[in-house]
């Protein structure tokens, strides 16, 4: 823990304790301080912009440590609590006139403190007071969204997915306050997809029946030059049955598996050579009753003239890809389904057969495509939150760890 010196900083947070019995000048009592002094000056330095840095009116800055300093006398402990029960632990430094923090203080928190000091008498005064740390500003506050969705039931496939409105600079410091509960306990990593984007899954499927709680503690993390942590975050889910379609592109099929036993075959058509279904493994992202699918918006051309152009509304659509792959009705290839691969890369069935796979899928159950002629690494090396989890080595996997290592979840 590095000294701080009252004298050699333009701000920092002082105690000063007056003795309350004779002095070494041999002066009387009632001639000397008959009362404690306590004065709480500014702490650290504030990201640019930001309220505070003066304690003035009891507001300390959240960017630095926390330091006390006692004058005449010696610190013999210092409790800081917040106002929710939490302690900001800190040491005494060698000189014994100074207390600095471990850790920097939660932005927007209050804390109350007590110390005990030792005057040059041995006699030991309590001294309480407290201060006020200042919110993150607006502009400086990291902001993100969760998914799955707090509550939720998901599938075995469903990675945890946090999305930063702002590029994280710091990732190690972010990804060392963003914890996974689970019961039972698995193995899993993060991993960056980006500077905005990081991703949580195990090294195998969650086990049917597995609750997850995930919780960032990101209030007071500096994520970025001038950007801070000014919350934290908290989510809760459980993963339901096993539900795994398996779609063979030589077959022409799709199996429904549930827990391990093949409930449905259906016949099914999937791309089309020019446009052939990426085979691997993608997690369901989202649903739609019904929805409109264009070329223009699959990359495919926008030139009505062109034979590939197509504008088709579809019913019972279920996302696999923000690329554009869907399982999804498609009445006009029924005649195909079982027969021939004719889509544009989407798995086309049925319109009763989509509606039951509609009807059965939720966020982060597993759809697996092989014997196609087109693999999943354009897809992954985008990032696209459908193929990326699990379609690269584990090894690979942690490499995207800005800690870059495995963890075992903690015990829920």
């Amino acid at each position: 823990m590095r000294r701080l010196a009252a004298c050699a900083l333009a701000s920092i947070g002082v105690l000063m304790l007056g003795s309350c019995g004779g002095d070494d000048d041999g002066r009387p009592d009632g001639e000397r301080h008959a009362h404690t002094l306590v004065q709480l000056d500014g702490i650290g330095n504030a990201p640019e912009g930001a309220d505070g840095g003066s304690t003035d009116d009891g507001v300390v800055d959240f960017t630095e440590p926390v330091s006390l300093h006692v004058r005449s006398g010696q610190i013999e402990s210092a409790e800081v609590i917040s106002a929710d029960g939490t302690e900001l632990t800190g040491s005494v430094a060698d000189d014994g006139h100074t207390w600095t923090s471990e850790r920097r203080p939660d932005p927007g928190q209050n804390y109350e403190l007590t110390i005990t000091a030792s005057d040059h008498f041995g006699r030991s005064h309590t001294l309480s007071d407290e201060f006020t740390v200042a919110e993150v500003p607006e502009g400086d506050r990291l902001t993100l969204s969760m998914q799955p969705s707090n509550e939720s039931v998901v599938g075995v496939g469903a990675p945890i997915v946090i999305r930063f409105d702002q590029s994280v600079t710091e990732r190690e410091a972010v990804e060392r306050e963003m914890h996974v509960s689970s019961n039972p306990q698995v193995v899993g990593s993060w991993h960056w997809v980006n500077d905005s984007e990081a991703h949580f899954r195990p090294k195998d499927y969650w086990p049917a029946g597995t609750a997850v709680a995930v919780d960032l503690e990101l209030n007071g993390v500096q994520a970025g030059d001038g950007l801070w942590g000014g919350r934290s975050y908290h989510l809760k889910f459980d993963v339901g049955e096993e539900r795994i379609a398996e779609v063979d592109a030589d077959e022409y099929d799709m199996s429904m598996n549930v827990d391990g036993e093949t409930q449905e075959t259906w016949d099914t058509s999937l791309g089309e050579p020019d446009f052939a279904t990426r085979n691997g493994t993608y997690v369901i992202l989202e649903k739609f009753e019904e929805r409109n699918m264009t070329s223009c918006s699959a990359n495919i051309t926008c030139d009505e003239d062109d034979p590939e152009y197509y504008d088709v509304d579809t019913d019972w659509a279920v996302r696999l890809s923000y690329s554009g792959t869907f399982v999804h009705s498609a009445p006009w290839s029924e005649g195909d389904q079982g027969e021939d691969n004719v889509s544009h890369g989407c798995i086309n069935l049925n319109e009763s057969n989509a509606e039951t796979f509609y009807e059965m899928a939720r966020y982060g159950d597993v759809v697996t495509v092989e014997n196609s002629t087109r693999g999943p690494d354009d897809l992954v090396e985008r990032g696209d939150p459908g193929m990326v989890d699990w379609n690269q080595s584990w090894d690979e996997y942690v490499a995207g760890s800005a800690l870059g290592e495995e963890i075992t979840t903690d015990e829920l």
